[in-house]
């Protein structure tokens, strides 16, 4: 028998469709963003934000790059000899709107590009300074098409944009790097019985903060570095569970973070949704991982009665060993220990 499938959603017609339908569809493609810069013939400084922005060949070096034909720069990229063509990163979203617009803000963006004769962003994520090569008409746009002369890259993240809304790739980029990584830590972040989510931008699945841990780095590091981002005041306390989920490559450690004080909800600067969940308010269709899901379970029933427990994973269903609550200071562990009998020879 077939399985029974998810109904596919409707054909439209493109030609019958409603333009704002249209660019949404188109809008599910998720891009980067781009800052396109030239001078007029009279010298002054243009720019317009794309996301449109396309490699097309290696030998030659040729890019793409689409304008609309209403744009009001659209005679000043036509008859320019040259453009640059600026990857901005996730830091950079005012100068992306303020190209995007006309009026003061924009006026005071351009000012910023460096003034060479061929204007630029300057710490841009890449720039590349292209002749144009050709103009292709296309519908209510026109497409430049350009050959690369030089390029220079830059550092940070990249800026995307994706349904309409610009999107951060700061934890998305450790998602990527996560399926290759063999160990992953996270953190089991608590305030007064409610425990901290994370969803990821463009993710439906809702999770525990988490990062991989990268070679010869502790997980205290990484732990506090991902809080950091997240502007989380927590720091790792203790190890709360060790497993795998089925089918993956990595292994996941949790440690309990008690949070000090109360941590705004909403969205990072990365766009990370964050929120605070209690057994009964905690989408559990909405968390990723079987696995995951016992643990939550498991931490909401052990706060119920008072007392944690450190989970193992394992190929007979895993184990649980109680432990004391609040952990306490190595020292004072060490002396409440009987001493060491010395070994005979």
């Amino acid at each position: 028998m077939m399985p029974n499938l998810p109904a596919s959603p409707p054909w439209t017609n493109a030609a019958q469709a409603d333009r704002r339908d249209l660019r949404g569809m188109f809008g599910t493609f998720l891009t980067g963003v781009t800052v396109v810069a030239t001078r007029d013939d009279q010298g002054t400084t243009r720019a317009f934000t794309a996301n449109s922005f396309t490699s097309v060949s290696l030998d030659p070096a040729l890019v793409l790059i689409c304008l609309a034909k209403g744009a009001g720069s659209l005679e000043a990229f036509c008859t320019a000899a040259q453009f640059s063509i600026n990857i901005l990163t996730d830091d950079q979203r005012d100068l992306s709107s303020a190209c995007a617009t006309a009026g003061p803000a924009k006026a005071a963006a351009l000012a910023q590009l460096v003034p060479d004769p061929v204007p630029h962003v300057a710490d841009a994520l890449a720039t590349m300074i292209c002749t144009t090569e050709q103009l292709v008409d296309a519908g209510d746009h026109v497409i430049l098409l350009g050959a690369v002369q030089k390029y220079r890259c830059g550092s940070g993240r990249p800026l995307g944009y994706f349904r309409g809304r610009y999107v951060g790739f700061g934890l998305a980029l450790e998602h990527l790097e996560d399926m290759g990584a063999p160990l992953v830590v996270g953190g089991l972040v608590d305030w007064q019985g409610k425990v901290l989510l994370c969803r990821r931008p463009g993710s439906p699945h809702w999770a525990l903060p988490q990062t991989a841990l990268p070679p010869r780095s502790g997980h205290a590091e990484a732990l506090r570095l991902l809080f950091a981002r997240l502007g989380i005041a927590a720091a790792p306390a203790f190890l709360y569970s060790v497993y795998q989920e089925p089918g993956a490559a990595t292994t996941t450690m949790i440690f309990t973070a008690p949070l000090a004080h109360p941590l705004p909800t909403g969205a990072t600067a990365e766009g990370v949704e964050l929120g605070f969940f209690d057994a009964d308010s905690l989408p559990w269709p909405q968390i990723a991982g079987d696995m995951a899901r016992g643990l939550l379970r498991r931490f909401f029933q052990e706060r119920q009665v008072g007392r944690l427990g450190l989970y193992c994973d394992s190929a007979e269903g895993g184990s649980v060993i109680a432990v004391t609550w609040p952990p306490q200071p190595w020292e004072r562990w060490s002396d409440s220990l009987p001493a060491p009998q010395p070994q005979s020879v």
